[in-house]
């Protein structure tokens, strides 16, 4: 009965903070700056507002004061050697992609002969508000400050066919990592589907839920190396939440470890 009750307390939490994702900027109205397409350079917006394809290049500092809207269907690309500094939220809209930071891990080709996905160098990127995305094609969030929440509900895309254990080696994997970030609010990752999801040596002071995603390669889920100072749940995953082939170790939690997370 203990573990329910904690395990109630921490899906209470979750819905408030579904909830209250948006605090940051109630009530102001700020004024926005548009980017459709190509490089948003240098410098300090109001708030942002992404509609097509946009890249924050290598070497870029952005500050933002108030908001960042990702458009349904649009794409911002800030997994990139740059310096980004969001003092409020981060919205991403159904089929829209966030990639946001470089940490040093991922600088470092995974396998002998393997990619290196942030070639130019580490980021120092840092949000204060929460990230919030709902039906979302797919967040990649690596190397970040995050002193808010980060929500996903829904979205990506089934795979299926004869191939789909083996998506990942495909050359345009949809994958959905959030690694090497400090984190300083809670965490939910529900309802995703694609090719592979993991949550991987984050610092995080709050909870953790990963719940009903469905990902296609049998060696996704890969909940490792973080360290939580709150509780960790997992359920109704497929793949079960797993260390995989991610070299990496069981989770450090100073709360509970609950459902198929409990060994983890």
């Amino acid at each position: 009965m203990k573990h329910i009750r904690a395990l109630l307390l921490v899906l209470f939490a979750a819905s408030a903070m579904i909830l209250t994702a948006g605090a940051a900027d109630a009530g102001q109205a700020p004024t926005s700056s548009w980017c459709s397409s190509g490089n948003i350079a240098s410098g300090s917006y109001t708030s942002l507002s992404v509609t097509g394809n946009c890249t924050i290049p290598n070497g870029a500092v952005v500050t933002v004061a108030r908001q960042v809207t990702v458009a349904r269907g649009a794409a911002l690309n800030a997994m990139t050697a740059s310096t980004v500094h969001v003092r409020g939220n981060i919205l991403v809209a159904p089929n829209a992609t966030l990639s946001l930071g470089c940490s040093f891990e991922l600088t470092q080709p995974p396998f002998p002969g393997g990619p290196v996905f942030c070639p130019a160098g580490v980021s120092h990127d840092q949000v204060d508000g929460n990230i919030t995305a709902t039906g979302a094609r797919t967040l990649k969030v690596n190397g970040v400050t995050l002193n808010g929440n980060l929500v996903s509900v829904g979205g990506g895309v089934a795979v299926t066919g004869p191939d789909a254990s083996t998506c990942e080696q495909h050359p345009a994997p949809l994958n959905f990592p959030i690694k090497d970030n400090t984190i300083n609010g809670n965490v939910m990752i529900t309802g995703w589907q694609g090719c592979w999801l993991g949550y991987i040596r984050n610092v995080q002071n709050g909870n953790a839920i990963i719940l009903g995603n469905r990902t296609a390669d049998a060696d996704s889920t890969e909940i490792v190396t973080n360290t939580i100072h709150g509780n960790l749940v997992c359920q109704a995953n497929t793949p079960a939440p797993q260390i995989g082939d991610s070299h990496g170790e069981v989770n450090t939690v100073s709360g509970h470890k609950l459902g198929q997370c409990a060994a983890l």
